[in-house]
C-alpha cells in the first residue's frame, strides 16, 4: 500500500483534484457502534509523482472525529459544524504513480451506513483562496460478512411473509366508514359529466385536470342534476367531512366545505386502482361504495428541511401534490438553519447573497463555510424568490395545504447571524454605523464557549440585543406581506427553538448586562423571557407561533423541563423527543397536559431521514434507530407506549415501563392537534434521495393521521394479531396499488424501491419483498440484475458455487437495493 517518499523534485499542485481519486472504508464484519476506525484511501491516478505539502483535503464529515488519532505524518482538524482539513504535517511527502496512501482515524461514536462518510471533498492549495472539488470519489456501501449477509436476508424474508396475511384495504388514508362491494361498479366512459355548486369550482377542476393527465377519459362540467358525477353541498359536515356514495344512479359527494368535497375526490381516485391510472384507458371502473368520513386529527403535517440541502420550488410543488393525494394538511416549511437561508427577505437581501452561498472561500465574509457536502464551489440561487414562494402558496392553498414558514430561532441561526455580521461590516465601512448596527445579532464580546447538535460555536443569536426583536420583526412583517400578496394570509409562524446548546450567552457582557436590568439571576431564565418575548411579537402581528417542544420547557437547574407559566400564552409545540429509554417518551403528553397545543412529531416514528435497517448500503440518520414503514405505521399517537417493547438500543424495556410513564389526560386529548413527519436534509443534496427517503412512509403517517383510532390501539395490552392484520392490509393497498400510482403521478416518482429478503428452504432459495406488488430480478454469477435478467417466480435451486444476486426493478427503471447471497 501507501509508500510515501522523499520529494525528489519541485511539484506543481495544479489540477490535483483531477489526478487523484479517494474511496472511504470501514472494517468488514465487525461492530460499528462504537468509535470505529475510518480510513481515507488517497489515489494518485497520474503518470507524475505527486507532491502533497502544496494542498491539503477538506471534507465533510457528519460524524466526530479523535484529531490525535491520525499518524504523525498528517494534521487533522474540526474547523466547525461538520467541515474538516487534513493537512500533510511533513513537507517532503510524495505519491509516487498510481501509488496510495491511507489515512485512518477514530470516528466518535458509531456508523450506521455509507451516508455517515466523508462527502463534499476538495482541495484547497497553501490556503491561498485556490479551491477545488474531487472529482472521483466512492465511500463502501457493504460491512457484512457472508454468514452476516445471509442472516440477515432470512430475517428480513421472515418479516416481509408477514405482508401476505390479510386484506388490502380500499382507500389510502382509511376512512372513518367505509363498505366496498366490488361485485358491483359503476362505469364512466369517454366524456363524462360532472355537476358541483359554484363554490366547488376549484375542486372539479382539478379532479377534471386529474383525468385528463391520468386517464383517456375527459370530463366536463354539466349543470344537470342529473350528472354522472356529483358533487353537492349539505349543511351539517365538519370541516374536513365529507360522504361518498357510489351506486347504479352515479357517484355523488357531500360535503358542507370544498375542504371536504377535496377530499372525498382524493378517496375517488383511491379507489380507482392503479391499472386505471392509465392515459390510453377509456372506461373508469368504481366499485359500488358507501363512505362517511372525517379525519382523526385536524393537523396532519409534514415538515420538509430546504436549508441544510436546498431543493427547489418544482420539487417542493411535487411534495405538495403526494400530499395532498394523501390528505395531508399542514406543510411546515423549513428554509432557514445554520448551513442556510433559503427565502429572499426585501430589504435585507445579505441573507440570501451570503447566508444561500457555500464556498470554501468562506474566509473572506462574502459566504458561509461547506456543509453536508456543498463543496468547494458555489451553486446559483440556493433560495426561493418572494414570487417562489408566493408561487408555492397559491399551489398549496387550491390543494388545502397550510403553509407553516419557520424562522429558526434562537439557536440554528448560524446562517442569519453571518449574513448580518456581512451587512454590519458593509454599513460600517460606508460610514453608516446606525444602519450596520440595525440588524446585529450576535455579541462581538461574547466568550461564550458551546458546541451545538451539530459542532457549531457561533450559532445562536443573542436575546440581549434589541437589534435581535428587530430583525425577527423585520423578516415576520415580510413573510406575512408574502401571504397577503398570494391571497393566503399567514396565520401560524414557527420560530424553532430547539437545540439550543448548554453554555449559550453564559459569557456575554450584553447579557450579564441585561440580566442585571431585568433583575434575572440566572442565565437559565433568560431562555423563558426570550420566548414570551418572542410570542407577544407575534400576536402583536395577530399570528399564533409555533416552535418546537423547548419553548414549552426551561431548565430549573437540572435539565430541562415543562415550563407551566407559559403553556397559557397560545403556544403551539412540535414534540420530537421520544427516543425510547431516553427519559423523554412521555413529552408529547406532559405538555399537552400542561395546556400547551401539541403536534406529536415523533422521531422514533416520524423523521423520514431515518435508515431503514441495519444493511449499510441503506442511506439515512440513525440517532434515533431503525425507522422502517412498520415502525412508522406502529405509531399510536395518543397511546404511545402499547407497542413499545425495546429502547433505542434494542435492550427489552421493563414489564413496568408504560405505568412509570404520564399518559395523556382529557384535557391533554383537546389540545392535541394531531402528527407531522419530519425529514432533515443534512444527507440529502439531491431530489432523487429526497423523494428515496419520504416515500413510501409517508403514506404510513398519512393514514395514522387520518384514520380513525384502531382497536390495537386501546388500551395496555398490544394486540399484535389484530395489528398485523391491519398492517399486513395496508402494504398490501400500499404495493399492489398507491405505489404504482406514485409511478404516474407527475411522471412518477422516486419511492424508496422495496429491498429483497432471501431465505434457504429445503436446499432452494425462495425470496419477496419488503412491500408486495413487485417483480423481483436474479442472477446467478455475481452480477448486477437488470431487467433482461430472470425474473424469480418460484424456489430456486441452490448452487453452492454460485452467487446469487436479487434485486426489485420496476418497470420505470427504479433499482432496488442488491440482497446477494
Amino acid at each position: 500500500m501507501a509508500l510515501l517518499t522523499a520529494n525528489l523534485f519541485a511539484q506543481s499542485p495544479s489540477n490535483i483534484e483531477n489526478k487523484i481519486s479517494v474511496r472511504w472504508e470501514v472494517p468488514t464484519g465487525k461492530s460499528l457502534k462504537k468509535n470505529p476506525t475510518s480510513k481515507l484511501i488517497i489515489q494518485n491516478n497520474d503518470s507524475q509523482q505527486l507532491a502533497l505539502k502544496d494542498w491539503s483535503l477538506w471534507f465533510n464529515f457528519i460524524r466526530g472525529i479523535d484529531a490525535k488519532s491520525v499518524d504523525s505524518r498528517f494534521k487533522l482538524s474540526h474547523r466547525n459544524g461538520d467541515l474538516f482539513q487534513i493537512e500533510f504535517a511533513k513537507s517532503n511527502l510524495t505519491l509516487k504513480p498510481k501509488d496510495t496512501i491511507e489515512i485512518n482515524f477514530t470516528t466518535l461514536g458509531g456508523l450506521i451506513n455509507y451516508t455517515d462518510g466523508p462527502i463534499g471533498l476538495y482541495i484547497s492549495y497553501d490556503d491561498k483562496g485556490t479551491y477545488a472539488d474531487i472529482k472521483k470519489y466512492d465511500a463502501q456501501k457493504n460491512t457484512f460478512t457472508q454468514e452476516q449477509q445471509r442472516t440477515y436476508l432470512e430475517q428480513k424474508f421472515a418479516s416481509n411473509a408477514l405482508l401476505a396475511k390479510g386484506k388490502q384495504q380500499d382507500i389510502l388514508p382509511l376512512p372513518e366508514q367505509i363498505t366496498v362491494d366490488r361485485t358491483k361498479s359503476f362505469k364512466l366512459t369517454n366524456t363524462i359529466s360532472i355537476s358541483n355548486d359554484p363554490e366547488f369550482n376549484n375542486e372539479t377542476a382539478l379532479f377534471i385536470q386529474f383525468l385528463q393527465e391520468q386517464t383517456a377519459v375527459k370530463g366536463q362540467k354539466s349543470p344537470n342534476r342529473e350528472a354522472q358525477i356529483k358533487i353537492v353541498k349539505e349543511t351539517g359536515f365538519a370541516d374536513e367531512a365529507y360522504a361518498l356514495n357510489i351506486d347504479n344512479k352515479g357517484i355523488e359527494i357531500k360535503a358542507s366545505t370544498a375542504t371536504g368535497v377535496f377530499y372525498g375526490l382524493q378517496s375517488l381516485k383511491s379507489l380507482l386502482p392503479a391499472t386505471d391510472w392509465n392515459s390510453k384507458n377509456k372506461t373508469l371502473n368504481f366499485p359500488y361504495a358507501q363512505i362517511k368520513d372525517q379525519p382523526r386529527f385536524p393537523y396532519r403535517g409534514f415538515m420538509l428541511d430546504v436549508a441544510r440541502n436546498f431543493h427547489s420550488k418544482a420539487e417542493v410543488l411535487r411534495i405538495l401534490d403526494a400530499m395532498a393525494q394523501y390528505k395531508l394538511n399542514k406543510f411546515h416549511f423549513h428554509f432557514i438553519d445554520d448551513e442556510g437561508w433559503r427565502l429572499e427577505i426585501p430589504g435585507l437581501p445579505e441573507l440570501t447573497e451570503i447566508g444561500s452561498v457555500r464556498s470554501a472561500n468562506y474566509k473572506d465574509g462574502n459566504a458561509i463555510q461547506p456543509a453536508y457536502g456543498s463543496g468547494a464551489s458555489t451553486k446559483e440561487k440556493q433560495y426561493l424568490s418572494t414570487q417562489d414562494y408566493m408561487d408555492i402558496l397559491k399551489y398549496a392553498a387550491a390543494r388545502h395545504i397550510d403553509v407553516i414558514p419557520e424562522i429558526e430561532t434562537p439557536g440554528h441561526a448560524r446562517a442569519a447571524i453571518k449574513s448580518m455580521e456581512a451587512r454590519y461590516h458593509k454599513l460600517k465601512k460606508a460610514g453608516d454605523l446606525k444602519a450596520a448596527e440595525e440588524y446585529v445579532l450576535h455579541d462581538p464580546e461574547d466568550k461564550s464557549i458551546y458546541n451545538s447538535a451539530q459542532n457549531w460555536n457561533d450559532n445562536v443569536l443573542n436575546p440581549a440585543l434589541p437589534s435581535s426583536y428587530h430583525f425577527l420583526s423585520k423578516v415576520i412583517d415580510e413573510i406575512k406581506k408574502m401571504h397577503d400578496q398570494a391571497g393566503v394570509p399567514l396565520k401560524v409562524i414557527d420560530l424553532g427553538g430547539d437545540e439550543t446548546p448548554a453554555g449559550a450567552w453564559e459569557k456575554s457582557p450584553k447579557i450579564e448586562a441585561f440580566m442585571k436590568e431585568n433583575n434575572i439571576s440566572s442565565v437559565h431564565d433568560v431562555w423563558p423571557y426570550y420566548i414570551n418575548r418572542i410570542n407577544e411579537l407575534c400576536h402583536s402581528k395577530g399570528l399564533i407561533m409555533s416552535g418546537w417542544e423547548e419553548m414549552g420547557m426551561k431548565n430549573f437547574g437540572t435539565g430541562m423541563d415543562v415550563n407551566p407559566a407559559l403553556a397559557d400564552h397560545s403556544i403551539n409545540l412540535n414534540v420530537w423527543n421520544n427516543l425510547i429509554g431516553g427519559g423523554q417518551e412521555d413529552l408529547a403528553y406532559r405538555l399537552a397536559n400542561a395546556g400547551y397545543k401539541v403536534v406529536f412529531t415523533s422521531a422514533y416514528n416520524n423523521y423520514m431521514d431515518m435508515t431503514w435497517d441495519h444493511n449499510f448500503a441503506e442511506p439515512g440518520h440513525s440517532w434515533v434507530g431503525l425507522v422502517d414503514i412498520n415502525k412508522t405505521y406502529s405509531f399510536a399517537p395518543e397511546n404511545y407506549y402499547i407497542n413499545l417493547a425495546k429502547d433505542n438500543s434494542g435492550n427489552d424495556l421493563p414489564k413496568d415501563f408504560a405505568k412509570n410513564k404520564v399518559h395523556l389526560t382529557e384535557k391533554g386529548k383537546a389540545n392535541f392537534l394531531g402528527v407531522k413527519a419530519a425529514l432533515w436534509c443534512e444527507k440529502i443534496n439531491n431530489d432523487i434521495r429526497l423523494e428515496e427517503m419520504i416515500f413510501p412512509r409517508l403514506l404510513a403517517v398519512a393514514d395514522r393521521g387520518w384514520a380513525p383510532e384502531q382497536s390495537w390501539e386501546n388500551g395496555e395490552n398490544f394486540d399484535s394479531q389484530t395489528y398485523q392484520k391491519g398492517y399486513a392490509a395496508f402494504m398490501q393497498k400500499l404495493g399492489n396499488d398507491e405505489l404504482k400510482k406514485l409511478d404516474k403521478l407527475n411522471k412518477g416518482y422516486h419511492y424508496r424501491i422495496p429491498a429483497v429478503g432471501v431465505k434457504l428452504e429445503n436446499g432452494k432459495l425462495v425470496a419477496n419483498t419488503d412491500y408486495p406488488g413487485f417483480k423481483i430480478y436474479y442472477t446467478e454469477d455475481n452480477t448486477e440484475p437488470t431487467l433482461k435478467s430472470k425474473e424469480y417466480k418460484g424456489a430456486i435451486p441452490l448452487n453452492n458455487k454460485s452467487t446469487y444476486k436479487f434485486r426489485t426493478i420496476t418497470q420505470n427503471g427504479g433499482l432496488g437495493i442488491v440482497s446477494t447471497y
